[in-house]
């Protein structure tokens, strides 16, 4: 009786080490190519300018932050959020908070300002100083914040 079934276990074990690869080798030809997150071009109003650009903002990640003004919106400052390099955490969102973050949770008045796309411009809140916060929503968690004093 035991002859039988390792005799059954053994071809069933030489099979699946002959498709098994196969099918690995199938699923990762079929994937979507990945779209490069390198530069994007910056679409920007022909009247906007830097008000100021920093790269030290974000304490968990290297990330240049652009700060613009435009002179026919004046009071509206526009951010470009532009990391060193590729940020592997899913579904980033970035919000906008007058109080700072607690550990990983949102503040309650964190006011989502969009998906996170890297060089896509966002427009801040008219209220002064607050908190940029970059929100993980696969894994609902802080991902980075950065403390954003008044502009001019």
């Amino acid at each position: 009786m035991i002859q039988p079934l390792r005799t059954l276990h053994r071809r069933t074990f030489v099979a699946l080490a002959f498709v098994l690869p196969m099918v690995i080798v199938t699923g990762l030809a079929s994937r979507h190519p990945r779209l490069p997150s390198g530069s994007a071009p910056v679409q920007l109003p022909g009247s906007a300018h830097l008000v100021r650009e920093s790269g030290t903002l974000w304490p968990k990640h290297a990330m240049r932050t652009e700060f613009y003004g435009d002179s026919s919106h004046p009071g509206e400052i526009d951010i470009v959020l532009i990391p060193a390099k590729e940020l592997n955490e899913p579904d980033l969102l970035l919000y906008w908070s007058a109080d700072p973050p607690s550990r990983d949770t949102l503040p309650a008045s964190a006011r989502l300002i969009g998906p996170f796309t890297v060089g896509k411009p966002f427009t801040l809140p008219p209220n002064g100083s607050g908190y940029l916060v970059l929100f993980s929503l696969a894994h609902q968690r802080v991902f980075d914040t950065a403390q954003v004093e008044k502009l001019p």
